[in-house]
């Protein structure tokens, strides 16, 4: 999907942060956004979380994606036009929202001009469908921009 969807989902997903040498739970979304969350939006390779999770014709891994930059480093102002380019970004992303940053971004969210779908987020927790287990993402929320 080329342009900006109206909802999206927000997830929670493991990270290997190669440069601190560390795992970080990040915040990630499954498509570009409309609205301003957009200019926080980056295109992310994922680094293995292990070297014995390898792709595979039965295991699918994600090896790019799109995650959310920390507001509280948000000096960038790049934007759609750089962030989300073709290719996935190797630099400008070491500034990746924790999800300690999620009531953060819930303020955000809501202040300017989204509304966080709790019906569908509650029945998809519930549910017995899992998503991308193999990289263990975990469903945050459903946001719609009302703008």
């Amino acid at each position: 999907m080329n342009h900006p969807a109206k909802t999206i989902t927000l997830f929670s997903e493991p990270y290997l942060d190669t440069y601190n040498q560390c795992y970080k739970n990040i915040v990630t979304i499954n498509l570009p956004p409309q609205g301003p969350l957009l200019q926080f939006v980056r295109r992310i390779n994922f680094p293995p979380l292990s070297k014995f999770k390898q792709p595979g014709p039965c295991s699918r891994i994600k090896q790019c994606g799109l995650a959310l930059i920390s507001l509280e480093n948000s000096t960038f102002g790049y934007g759609y036009g750089y962030g989300l380019g073709k290719g996935c970004c190797n630099s400008y992303c070491s500034n990746l929202m924790d999800v300690d940053e999620i009531p953060n971004l819930f303020s955000f969210l809501l202040s300017n001009g989204y509304t966080i779908d709790t019906s569908i987020t509650k029945m998809l927790n519930n549910s017995d469908i899992r998503f991308q287990t193999e990289n263990s993402n975990k469903i945050i929320c459903l946001i719609t921009y009302n703008g």
